[in-house]
């Protein structure tokens, strides 16, 4: 086995799958980079959204004598 690595093809062949390997390492690396940037997206996104519905949740007007005001929303 380790005497394949001293002939001229051996040599070739270890620096080729050295080669693989680090590219491959490589390529996995950014994938894994590239889906943590769009989780963190995505959880930024979700957390800008939650705060918003809690604002707009917290802005209503909930005064018991609006009961019996008109709604603005009603479709007519």
């Amino acid at each position: 086995m380790f005497s394949l690595l001293f002939t001229p093809l051996g040599r070739y062949l270890a620096i080729g799958a050295v080669v693989v390997m680090v590219l491959g390492g490589i390529y996995f690396k950014i994938r894994a980079d590239a889906v943590a940037e769009i989780e963190a997206a995505a959880l930024a996104d979700a957390l800008r959204r939650t705060e918003n519905a809690v604002n707009a949740g917290s802005a209503v007007d909930v005064r018991p004598d609006r009961l019996r005001d008109a709604d603005p929303n009603e479709r007519k």
